[in-house]
């Protein structure tokens, strides 16, 4: 029975026994005793008691007749010392050794005989690996495939998941005993048995350790390599992906094995605060990769430089522009975007058609459309196509392109959305529309702006909108950004509910689009301003003139001036004339309408006014 001892450099103690020749392990024969009390006995007759505990059977050696005499069984278990001891601190009986050093591996290995060797060797390869070395004569015993494989050195194969609740929140648990470094916070999971794969591993150690059956572990987030120098093996950590847990199943949760004390539920910074480092980088790693619907590739949770979410923008261009990205990782870096089509139909009397989806918990309505299948050679236009048949069970053609929307969010990538112009569909095809069940559960036709409103999500409320305003305008395709046109203006319809009376104001030279015409009052919006907002800015700026609720009239488009998305209200003014203050331009001027001929307006404009007028004007 041998002992193979390392001190805390990891050099291997051997010892020059008196009673035979050449250098020796720590150890000796067995007498009518167990292996463990034999490997405590035998070193400490040779080198005087020290505190130590006898680990796994590294190598079981089978030595034939032929070189003792008689058959021989000689193994070599690991020895841990439970404290730091030099060599210098053993008490040598001199009557069984002369010397005990600690000598790098490679020295150690060339002071032992042959023999010895071979089988110290094949203990030094099975303590990095699972198995124990089954040897003959020093040399490995022949074996299947199966067992060849067992035997091989290989990491360990661990599985956690990133638990989220309705709020977006991530599960942390307490547990009775510190990680090492003080810390008693960590993730759900544990190590993958052999016959497990890492997520039939976390499956289960979410149902052993949460008190939960059939949870569903989501997709892999996360694989994250530890070195040896922590466990002495190497760990492949697999982060899933489970959740969101329901009130219920929070409700349910309990810790039966007693691995789990308590539950948090914290934002993904506050929970990295309370993991040891490592493990609040792996997981705001895996919380990235989620959102930006990747996999992380970790080194002690540090993402690779080919890890789609492991670089900075900055540091992107950095080693693109310098060249040390290959290939490979540079397309697993660049930054993704989702793409989808939608398609605007109308009734004959301008309602917009919607659709309630099934998969939308918030019941809100969608127009017509989806994902375009881009990885299949797909175009947005056939995208659009193939989801008006598959939805709506009928057969149109579709359009031109009204707009391109770009939809910037900072929890998931962005999207690209196509929406083409399927124009006004009859009574006759509305009442072909067939809805597939799974899908979705109904259409119907919103008829005003409080419709869209209430029913769009926020961020299509407004693309809706503005393609109307497009198709309305005949202005082609235009370039949006979250529903929203990336110039947009706004202007007032100031009127005297009294005389009828329309508030001019009569543009200088200065004016960047229009200049020296009679417009109306109003001006571009300002960052982060809302049409409204901007009006009544505008219009106190221009002329200090006051107003609290202006009520939209319509959307139209100035494509022969300034190029933008021009919201027009209109207010009454019950105040005097000269209340009024001139802010810039030439003049302000209350014109009754039978003399707006005599004032040059912008042609999009008068449109709007006589729309407008008309309007006022029916019963």
């Amino acid at each position: 029975m041998d002992a193979l001892i390392r001190d805390e450099d990891g050099r291997l103690l051997i010892v020059d026994p008196v009673y035979k020749p050449g250098w020796d392990l720590p150890g000796g024969m067995l007498g009518d005793e167990g292996p463990v009390d034999g490997l405590l006995r035998e070193p400490h007759e040779e080198l005087g008691p020290f505190p130590a505990c006898v680990g796994r059977l590294l190598a079981l050696d089978t030595v034939p007749r032929n070189v003792y005499g008689r058959t021989l069984i000689a193994s070599i278990y690991a020895v841990h010392l439970d404290r730091p001891t030099p060599a210098e601190e053993f008490q040598l009986q001199t009557q069984e050794v002369r010397a005990a050093q600690y000598l790098p591996v490679a020295e150690a290995l060339a002071r032992l005989p042959e023999l010895l060797r071979r089988r110290v060797r094949a203990a030094l390869d099975a303590e990095g690996g699972a198995g124990t070395a089954h040897l003959r004569d020093g040399k490995p015993v022949e074996t299947n495939q199966r067992d060849h494989y067992a035997l091989l050195p290989a990491p360990l194969m661990s599985a956690t998941a990133l638990v989220f609740d309705q709020l977006g929140r991530v599960l942390v648990v307490e547990h009775p005993y510190d990680h090492g470094d003080g810390i008693y916070f960590g993730l759900p999971g544990g190590m993958v048995l052999a016959h497990e794969s890492p997520r039939q591993g976390a499956a289960r150690e979410i149902a052993e350790e949460l008190g939960l059956d059939n949870v569903p572990v989501g997709r892999l987030l996360a694989v994250d390599h530890v070195p040896a120098d922590r466990y002495g093996r190497t760990v492949i950590l697999h982060v899933f992906h489970a959740g969101p847990f329901t009130e219920e199943q929070i409700a349910d949760l309990h810790f039966a094995d007693g691995e789990i004390s308590a539950a948090h539920w914290l934002s993904p910074g506050e929970a990295a605060e309370r993991l040891p480092r490592r493990v609040g980088r792996r997981m705001l790693a895996g919380v990235k990769a989620l959102r930006s619907g990747s996999i992380a590739h970790l080194e002690e949770g540090v993402p690779h430089r080919g890890s789609p979410v492991g670089l900075t923008p900055a540091e992107r261009e950095r080693l693109e522009q310098g060249g040390d990205l290959a290939a490979a990782d540079h397309l697993a870096v660049r930054p993704k975007a989702l793409t989808a089509s939608a398609v605007l139909f109308t009734d004959f009397d301008g309602r917009v058609l919607i659709m309630r989806p099934v998969y939308r918990k918030d019941g809100r309505w969608l127009l017509p459309g989806g994902a375009i299948n881009c990885d299949a050679g797909e175009t947005p236009r056939q995208a659009a196509v193939r989801e008006v048949r598959e939805e709506l069970g009928i057969s149109v053609p579709v359009g031109p392109l009204l707009a391109t929307d770009w939809i910037r969010q900072m929890q998931r990538p962005a999207e690209v959305v196509h929406v083409y112009d399927g124009g006004a569909l009859s009574a006759h095809q509305l009442a072909s529309i067939r809805l597939p069940e799974h899908e979705l559960t109904q259409w119907r036709l919103a008829d005003s702006e409080e419709d869209l409103s209430a029913l769009l999500p926020d961020g299509i409320a407004p693309r809706v909108r503005s393609c109307l305003a497009v198709r309305a305008a005949g202005a082609g395709a235009v370039e949006l950004v979250n529903g929203r046109a990336l110039t947009e203006g706004a202007v007032a319809i100031v009127y005297r509910p009294d005389s009828g009376e329309l508030l001019l104001h009569e543009r200088d030279e200065q004016a960047p689009c229009w200049p020296g015409y009679w417009s109306l009052l109003g001006g571009g919006l300002e960052d982060a301003e809302f049409p409204d907002e901007a009006v009544i800015r505008e219009l106190w700026e221009e002329a200090r003139l006051r107003v609290s609720e202006p009520r939209l009239v319509e959307r139209v488009w100035d494509l022969s001036g300034s190029q933008q998305l021009v919201h027009v209200f209109a207010a009454p003014y019950d105040g005097k004339p000269e209340d009024l203050v001139l802010g810039e331009g030439r003049q302000l001027r209350f014109v009754s309408p039978q003399k707006l001929d005599s004032y040059q307006m912008p042609p999009y404009l008068r449109a709007v006014v006589d729309r407008w007028l008309q309007w006022r004007a029916s019963p």
